[in-house]
């Protein structure tokens, strides 16, 4: 028989962590595609304006 070395309230804290990586993931990507489909429509500008663009947008919804 297997048991868990962790308590119920590590394992909550671990799951919602894993979640919150996975939601900042999926922003991340989420970013990063708005800032390519800027780029290949050319809304935005030079590559300096995109990544600005992009911290901003991290800044954003990240911080």
């Amino acid at each position: 028989m297997f048991f868990s070395k962790i308590g119920p309230q590590e394992a909550e804290f671990k799951n919602k962590m894993s979640e919150q990586e996975k939601e900042r993931a999926s922003l991340e990507s989420l970013i990063d595609y708005a800032i390519q489909c800027a780029n290949e429509t050319h809304f935005v500008g030079s590559g300096d304006a995109m990544e600005a663009a992009r911290l901003q947008l991290s800044n954003s919804l990240l911080h």
